[in-house]
């Protein structure tokens, strides 16, 4: 055998009459379908055991939903399903009418149509079967410019043992005699000529834009009878509502639009949506897929390069120098906007309700085309001795009209260089906290740790712990985190403390915040809990507390109460001491 194949991909074959008798063998192979059999798989493969298909001639095919009929303002949907009918490569595609908004008899304005449309479906990468609807044939003007330009108005054809009957539900525009039904005689007859050409087909798709079976003397019931037994499907539009209809044990679709009008509703079932549909013919097994433009996406969707653009798009600088000398403190919020991406930018920003501080403007809506910036300025001030709680915003960007990123933001009015982070601590625990279950709302604060009262502070004491007798110890943490579950142990349902001492050269009170990475907690000043500073699962910034720290002069106490369900178990607590005239201390002089 000599197989040649040119630059212009013609093939030239030679064979002798032996390996042609080989050819012909394995021809007969491939129609059995036994070469279509389950991969080889190794021992132990895991798989959940279901048939593969044996199927060689399996294969795809898409339909499409009207366009018109309103949806002026919908391309956009048209050209989204196109795209993903791209990425899906089905073996070919089927649009069921109403291309145009048509309703006309100048063939100008025709033209201007037809282009428009052409315009968008020319990027389908695949066949295209057109079905006349009554938007593109609603007269005879209509119906001759169709049949010049386009071609046939109905139609048949056999692919891969199955038969496509495209159908006109316009055609009785072709005759000025006496309206006889929707189809018309001779195209009556041409489908009764291909049933019976085509009898033994493995299946029979009919395909058509008027859902005549729904109407009385349409012709359809000469048409249904012509069908028989057969195994057939039945795809219809014209109402832009998806329904599905069984008669005589068969599928007849209502498909809803692709990018046409009618009134969206969210329920699904009501079959309000834009769609398109995929059928999948498997042996004797027709498999049809309702596909909601907007979820298929190309291999390249997320690229590095999109997402490092995104991230330069919208920035927030806080310019806030907090000194508590100062009666009222000011600063501002600077919001750069940028838009080098392709499509319309829409950020909108809202503060949380804030009795403590004054926003101004505390709520914004910015829009920045391509190619363009802008920036936005949002004041804030507030009483020296009453900043806490923080301010609170959050932020959405869309894209073209999609959520493009949303996040939360805290106002922090004090700079990162003047908060000190206690690393040196005295540990106690674990003990237990005498649960078995974690309660079923994160927010119920079990009485068990409401009634744990804080131990004497003294360093000989003994105390019993949940695995024995247990004191007070040391502790330097390396990192920035004191990780109690590496310290206590991997126990769940425990609880422990920790205890250190803060030196203030005058009575005052400071900002002090703490991150929480136990389940439970509180926070204890000379004895005395510190409201707001507690259970960091009622705190609306993820796991950080804010609050003010009532310090006396001289030494200060503080103890951490903190239990943890399972999980990781740690917190950072950090005090803010801009002028550097705190001590910190594990073992102070408190005499």
């Amino acid at each position: 055998m000599i197989i040649s194949i040119t630059e212009n991909d013609k093939q030239r074959i030679s064979v002798n009459y032996s390996i042609y008798a080989v050819l012909l063998f394995i021809g007969f192979i491939l129609s059995t379908g036994v070469l279509a059999q389950a991969p080889i798989l190794p021992e132990g493969t895991p798989i959940i055991e279901q048939p593969f298909s044996n199927d060689p001639d399996k294969f795809t095919f898409a339909i499409i939903g009207d366009k018109t009929g309103g949806g002026l303002d919908k391309w956009h949907i048209f050209d989204r399903a196109i795209d993903e009918i791209n990425i899906l490569k089905p073996d070919f595609a089927i649009m069921v009418g109403d291309l145009i908004q048509g309703d006309t008899t100048s063939v100008e304005r025709l033209d201007e149509e037809w282009k428009e449309f052409w315009e968008h479906q020319s990027d389908l990468v695949i066949p295209f079967f057109p079905l006349p609807g009554n938007h593109d044939i609603t007269n005879r003007v209509m119906y001759d410019y169709w049949k010049r330009n386009i071609g046939r108005t109905y139609s048949a054809f056999t692919y891969k043992d199955c038969l496509f009957l495209m159908l006109n539900t316009e055609e009785w525009h072709a005759v000025d005699d006496e309206w006889t039904n929707w189809f018309g005689e001779e195209q009556i007859e041409y489908v009764k000529s291909q049933l019976t050409q085509h009898a033994n087909v493995r299946h029979t798709f009919v395909l058509l834009h008027r859902p005549l079976w729904l109407q009385k003397d349409s012709g359809w019931e000469l048409i249904d009878t012509a069908l028989g037994e057969r195994e057939y499907t039945v795809f219809a539009g014209h109402y832009h509502n998806l329904t599905l209809h069984t008669r005589n044990d068969r599928r007849y679709f209502v498909l809803g639009a692709t990018g046409g009008g009618f009134t969206p509703k969210e329920v699904r079932e009501i079959g309000s949506f834009d769609h398109y549909s995929l059928v999948t013919v498997d042996n004797k097994d027709i498999n049809i897929a309702i596909i909601e433009p907007g979820n298929i996406h190309p291999a390249d969707i997320s690229i590095p390069e999109f997402k490092a653009k995104v991230s330069k798009q919208l920035t927030f600088k806080h310019n806030f120098n907090f000194d508590r000398t100062k009666k009222i403190n000011s600063g501002s919020i600077v919001i750069d906007m940028q838009n080098s991406l392709e499509k319309i930018l829409l950020t909108e920003i809202a503060f949380d309700s804030n009795d403590s501080w004054q926003i101004t403007p505390n709520t914004l809506s910015i829009q920045v085309k391509p190619g363009q910036s802008t920036q936005a300025i949002v004041n804030l001030s507030v009483k020296s001795d009453d900043i806490t709680p923080f301010p609170i915003y959050r932020y959405s960007m869309q894209y073209g009209g999609e959520l493009l990123s949303s996040g939360t933001k805290l106002v922090h009015p004090i700079d990162r260089e003047h908060m000190k982070i206690i690393k040196n601590w005295m540990l106690l625990g674990p003990f237990d906290l005498g649960l078995t279950s974690i309660p079923s709302n994160s927010n119920d604060i079990p009485n068990n740790f409401l009634s744990i009262t804080l131990p004497d502070y003294n360093l000989q004491d003994l105390y019993q712990g949940r695995m024995g007798e247990i004191s007070w110890i040391e502790h330097q943490s390396e990192s920035d985190n004191v990780q109690l579950r590496k310290l206590f142990g991997e126990d769940e349902f425990t609880y422990g403390y920790g205890r250190s001492y803060i030196k203030s050269p005058e009575n005052q009170v400071v900002f002090a915040q703490i991150k929480w990475g136990g389940n439970l907690g509180k926070i204890y000043v000379n004895g005395k809990e510190v409201d707001g500073a507690g259970i960091p699962n009622k705190n609306l910034y993820s796991w950080w507390v804010h609050f003010q720290l009532p310090l006396q002069k001289g030494w200060n106490s503080i103890t951490i109460l903190s239990a943890d369900y399972n999980g990781y178990w740690d917190y950072r607590m950090e005090i803010a001491d801009p002028t550097d005239s705190l001590k910190f201390s594990t073992k102070p002089n408190i005499q």
